[in-house]
């Protein structure tokens, strides 16, 4: 065999190797997302209109990706998202979640958030606070945790307040008096 045939095998060689290697990447990144999508928790909002229940699915989906990248806590499994229009309990509940036994033996979590709470109905953000809430708590159920909470005082919205004493405005002109020194009585 002649030198340039073994290097043009050598070389061909070397490039199977490296697309087979791509393909097999891109394979098992394909294989890796299908499992991922077949194991996906099951969100269900009970919704009548198609396009939010769409958009409320994706946040939380995207919501709940997010928060198991954050705290690498796995999934519990059997976990299960329900979004309900109100949870009435003795008090109405932004989220709830209820862990479980099924009678063959297996575990399984389901979260349940509310749309409307004390006839107020929760934005897309409230929603994933009250998720993110529930996840948290479902995360950390078999662990030794401790919480340690910061309160912040919440008034009225500042359009709300009235103001009862203004301080003098320091950038405004002095009146011909105070400007000669004289005081008042």
């Amino acid at each position: 065999m002649s030198r340039r045939r073994s290097k043009r095998l050598a070389a061909g060689r070397r490039w199977l190797a490296t697309a087979g290697s791509r393909w097999a990447a891109r394979l098992r990144r394909a294989w890796q997302a299908i499992w991922r999508r077949r194991r996906a928790v099951p969100v269900e909002v009970l919704v009548v209109d198609r396009t939010r229940r769409r958009l409320l699915e994706q946040e939380l989906r995207r919501g709940l990706h997010r928060l198991q990248g954050a705290l690498g806590a796995p999934l519990p499994t059997g976990l299960a998202i329900v979004v309900q229009q109100v949870i009435a309990t003795d008090r109405q509940l932004a989220g709830c979640y209820q862990v479980g036994q099924r009678p063959d033996g297996s575990r399984f979590a389901l979260v349940r958030l509310a749309l409307q709470v004390n006839g107020r109905r929760l934005t897309t953000d409230e929603l994933l606070a009250a998720l993110a809430e529930q996840y948290v708590g479902l995360a950390s159920r078999d662990s030794v945790s401790a919480l340690v909470s910061t309160d912040f005082e919440l008034g009225p919205p500042a359009e709300s307040r009235r103001l009862t004493a203004l301080r003098p405005d320091p950038l405004a002109p002095h009146s011909i008096g105070h400007a000669r020194g004289e005081r008042d009585a």
